[in-house]
């Protein structure tokens, strides 16, 4: 019986990998360039050197459909999607773009392809200061025996309510999640505050805390806040408008041919792990 489902199994995968290969993955009629919408300073998502990992992505998909990749740069932020992906050139009489990374996959404005990632907060602070942080109730303990330690938190973060219930309101740092300067980012309690000691520990997004403490001078530990459970972890992929349906057929093969490869990229950007994910009960909202 097992050697059954064993063989079945190994069927099913050979039969999925046959039907991508058998598919023809080649540009749309009249597409001249892979026209990716993006944030010119968003590391570790994209920026204009493409050093991000949504940028080598694209330059997968680029590959794959043998055409070059374009980018339409445009802060993201609230009118993201307004201002690129919906917005149309009036003198083309074209959209700007055509696809948007790392969106949500969830329908919205946009309709999102197949997940390429997922990802929970995260928890860093400084390695080396004689004490060691698992969860947040461990902040609290720091705090009431060795020291008392100054939280970093962006408005409105996932963490509050569990900092808040272990006590820690007092030693909580807010910080303003978007600044003023559009080429600053969320990096920066953690590049900045936390590694400048303006903080001891940070509370922040699972991939921009993973890339920041690995590329800081500063040793950092980075904790994925796996205690708050399964519905804090949040799945994206790309977004096409809802009408370009064929388009996103098209994404979703070379996601699908190119997953390996994908992961590889990923995994050079330091995600917090997401092994031992608690049950949650309580429902998603971010």
């Amino acid at each position: 019986m097992m050697k059954s489902r064993v063989f079945a199994l190994l069927l099913s995968g050979l039969m999925s990998i046959g039907a991508v290969s058998a598919t023809e993955i080649k540009p749309l009629p009249g597409q001249t360039a892979v026209r990716v919408c993006a944030d010119g300073f968003n590391l570790p998502y994209s920026n204009k050197k493409l050093e991000g990992f949504d940028n080598k992505i694209a330059a997968i998909i680029g590959e794959e459909l043998g055409l070059p990749v374009e980018y339409t740069w445009f802060p993201q932020r609230i009118g993201f999607s307004r201002n690129t992906i919906k917005k149309v050139d009036p003198k083309t009489g074209r959209f700007l773009c055509d696809v948007a990374m790392s969106v949500p996959n969830e329908r919205g404005m946009l309709s999102p392809t197949t997940s390429y990632f997922s990802s929970i907060e995260a928890m860093v602070y400084r390695s080396n200061e004689g004490y060691e942080l698992n969860q947040v109730s461990d902040v609290a303990k720091v705090s009431s025996e060795q020291k008392k330690l100054v939280v970093g938190l962006f408005d409105r973060g996932v963490a509050t309510e569990a900092l808040l219930n272990n006590g820690l309101a007092e030693q909580v740092k807010y910080y303003q999640f978007m600044s003023g300067d559009a080429q600053v980012n969320a990096g920066r309690i953690v590049e900045k505050e936390l590694a400048s000691g303006a903080i001891d520990v940070a509370f922040l997004w699972g991939p921009i805390a993973g890339y920041y403490a690995s590329q800081s001078d500063v040793a950092m530990t980075v904790v994925p806040l796996n205690e708050l459970g399964k519905n804090f972890v949040f799945t994206f992929g790309m977004g096409v408008r809802h009408q370009d349906k064929k388009w996103k057929e098209v994404l979703n093969l070379i996601l699908e041919k190119r997953k390996d490869d994908i992961t590889a990229i990923l995994a050079d950007y330091n995600f917090p792990s997401l092994e031992n994910v608690k049950p949650s009960a309580k429902r998603k909202h971010k």
